[in-house]
């Protein structure tokens, strides 16, 4: 008969253990709604479904607190300060590269503007050229329209040699133009990019 009351007493004391920690791990969510008033329940009201949070033991005692879903704007601007910090990092290691590779080139102001001065006068040399033919290809041009205009200012075709020539060299005209276009942009960019150089080393060589 003890016994059995024993177990019996055994039994109830571990129900009332089951209940109690039942009751300490119950949660209760709180937060405040669009009229600025706070709601709660023992799941997550409606109402904070879109909004910052607290989650409460059975004390009242926060233990963790939800931050809202952000909004498109926020999130976009997240986004946009994520790809800011990392353009920055990109443009930092970019610049740590040029660093070394310009302090691995050149060991002396005078190396770089040595450099320059080669690279500038090959450019030179090779625009003197290149107007030198287009000047050429201009005279043919101009031989070759008054020969056509000979035909034309009588009433007649011109012959096909003379068209095919003057397409031909107009053409010709037409991308040797562009080839010192080029040239030109890259004669401009040869000099800042040797003055951008020179001023980087002058520089890093100042610093402690």
């Amino acid at each position: 008969m003890r016994s059995a009351t024993l177990r019996q007493m055994t039994g109830g004391l571990f129900a009332l253990g089951l209940l109690h920690a039942s009751c300490t791990e119950a949660r209760v969510f709180c937060c405040k709604d669009a009229r600025g008033q706070q709601v709660c329940g023992d799941t997550l009201p409606p109402a904070c479904a879109d909004r910052g949070y607290r989650e409460l033991n059975s004390q009242g005692a926060t233990v963790r607190q939800i931050e809202a879903p952000m909004t498109e704007d926020q999130r976009a601007r997240r986004d946009a300060d994520a790809k800011r910090q990392a353009d920055e990092e990109r443009a930092r290691q970019e610049l740590r590269r040029r660093d070394t590779t310009l302090l691995n080139t050149y060991t002396s102001e005078k190396e770089i503007m040595s450099a320059r001065d080669r690279r500038v006068a090959d450019l030179e040399e090779l625009l003197a050229r290149l107007r030198e033919q287009q000047g050429t290809l201009a005279e043919r041009r101009k031989k070759l329209e008054e020969d056509a205009a000979r035909f034309t200012g009588q009433g007649k075709r011109v012959p096909s040699g003379i068209q095919d020539r003057l397409d031909t060299t107009r053409e010709d005209l037409r991308q040797i133009g562009e080839n010192i276009a080029f040239k030109e942009r890259d004669l401009a960019d040869t000099r800042k990019r040797f003055e951008d150089d020179l001023k980087r080393f002058r520089e890093l060589h100042k610093q402690p």
